[in-house]
């Protein structure tokens, strides 16, 4: 189908940006409800961006209920929620996942410190030791981390549960959109140095299998950091 005409985005809060324009076109009947949103490639061109940052953003107004998948393709709900996708539905979204967080991985962590193998303790050991201050790499250590852990748990339905939460906070558009923000970037880098001493505990905890002292640890770092994001990041 031709191209709507969008104007392409700044780079700065790509996904947002691209997300808060599909809005309008649904709300301004330019993208009627029933229609098929055009094409990624489409997109990609008209906004001047690339295919992640796209997928992100449509992926959140799927979340959000302004579209709805039939097949493989994205259309225009018949019905889209009266709401603004806005830096306060970025944090009510970041709260959700962390409520979910706080329910399943303490109780990953008593297993992990109580089942974890040797070679389990020296991988969650290892990545724990692991610094850097870029964000990427942070990100991919930090998932990795709390990955091992949860495998660390013995428990193979628990870490199925576990992975799906992790994908849904990876994956998330909106999410992502807080931590790379530029006027986020130094309390983005104290979450990073908070996070990795949290790291530090807990893993020094689940090597002396200490269960009372690696629930504290995660749980203390899941509210940590959720208090900087909700309270500290715009």
């Amino acid at each position: 189908m031709p191209g709507i005409g969008f104007q392409p985005v700044e780079r700065t809060t790509v996904t947002g940006e691209i997300r808060s324009r599909l809005v309008e076109a649904i709300r301004t009947g330019e993208l009627a409800p029933g229609s098929p949103l055009p094409s990624e490639r489409s997109l990609c061109l008209e906004f001047g961006v690339g295919r992640t940052s796209v997928r992100e953003a449509i992926q959140g107004l799927v979340s959000s209920g302004y579209l709805v998948r039939r097949g493989s393709r994205p259309v225009v709900a018949d019905r889209f929620p009266d709401m603004k996708l806005d830096g306060d539905d970025r944090k009510a979204l970041v709260r959700q996942l962390f409520e979910v967080r706080r329910v399943i991985e303490p109780a990953i962590a008593e297993f992990a410190a109580a089942r974890a193998s040797d070679a389990d303790r020296a991988e969650i050991a290892a990545l724990a030791a692991r610094q850097t201050r870029e964000l990427d790499e942070f990100r991919e250590i930090d998932r990795s981390f709390h990955s091992a852990l949860s495998r660390a748990s013995g428990n193979p339905m628990l870490n199925e549960v576990h992975a799906k939460a992790l994908a849904a906070l990876f994956g998330s558009g909106e999410f992502a959109s807080l931590l790379y923000a530029e006027v986020n970037r130094r309390e983005v880098d104290d979450i990073i140095c908070s996070a990795t001493a949290a790291h530090r505990a807990i893993a020094d905890a689940v090597v002396r299998g200490n269960v009372r002292r690696t629930v504290a640890a995660v749980v203390s770092h899941l509210n940590d950091i959720e208090k900087r994001m909700l309270e500290r990041l715009l």
